[in-house]
């Protein structure tokens, strides 16, 4: 089973860097042929290329929410995304669309 785990976000941004930055430790701490690691600032339908020919994805980036704190671990199911709102453009996706 190939797998990829895939940082999203900016690595450029503090908050929003966090998706690289566990990408970076999964690296070195993972030494697996059949796990691939990644980070991308791509988002919307830009992320299908970077799945084709996984198994599975897990995908990490930073989210807000309306009582979390930081540090903490949310697991999501694609139904966890019926009303993520869509990127920076009415003409992209959202990310449960993508």
């Amino acid at each position: 089973m190939k797998i990829l785990v895939l940082g999203l976000g900016n690595p450029i941004l503090s908050d929003d860097s966090v998706g690289w930055k566990v990408a970076e430790a999964v690296r070195q701490r993972v030494d697996c042929a059949n796990v691939t690691v990644q980070e991308t600032s791509l988002a919307g339908l830009s992320l299908l290329d970077l799945l084709v020919g996984y198994d599975r994805a897990i995908l990490v980036d930073a989210i807000r929410t309306e009582d979390g704190r930081p540090g903490s671990v949310y697991v999501l199911a694609p139904e966890d995304f019926r009303g993520s709102p869509r990127a920076s453009s009415p003409h992209d996706v959202s990310f449960r669309e993508a």
